[in-house]
């Protein structure tokens, strides 16, 4: 080893797991009007198309009356405050943490979600879910799909 030479280092390999989970419960569910809808209920519902499952919870209005599987996308959209479809109005359609509603217009394509893909719907009214940021005026509507759960598949059985 030459003068000024720093002495060789043993190389040590390690793993580090990092994990990270929601806080249990959120100071903003005690606070705000917050629905959850499971995997259950979501199931067993009578139809088959989110926004009309979606129109079972007090407070959550489309924005025009027309059925999703017979209007146009743009025509369709949600809000939770009951102002009418206006920007002071809408809610975030979010889906596995992803926004899902159209940035310009609100507009979102009900058809496109299928309820038994679903593990959970959270209805949070209100301003208060800012989490979200200025597209959650009215509140927010978050979807888990149950490949973000790491739910592969599910079964039922009953007797």
């Amino acid at each position: 080893m030459a003068p000024g030479d720093a002495p060789p280092v043993a190389e040590i390999h390690q793993t580090i797991v990092v994990t990270g989970r929601a806080l249990a419960d959120p100071i903003a569910d005690r606070l705000l009007d917050v629905v959850v809808l499971n995997k259950k209920l979501l199931n067993d519902a009578p139809s088959r198309r989110l926004d009309q499952l979606l129109l079972q919870v007090a407070g959550v209005q489309k924005f025009r009356r027309s059925d999703s599987s017979s209007s146009h996308p743009t025509s369709q959209g949600i809000t939770l405050r009951g102002l009418g479809g206006n920007a002071a109005s809408r809610a975030l359609l979010v889906f596995d943490g992803v926004p899902q509603d159209d940035p310009f217009g609100g507009w979102v394509s009900w058809p496109a979600y299928d309820p038994a893909a679903l593990t959970e719907v959270r209805i949070t009214r209100g301003g208060g879910s800012v989490a979200y940021g200025p597209g959650a005026l009215a509140g927010a509507i978050e979807m888990a799909s149950s490949l973000a759960s790491g739910i592969a598949g599910s079964a039922e059985i009953a007797g």
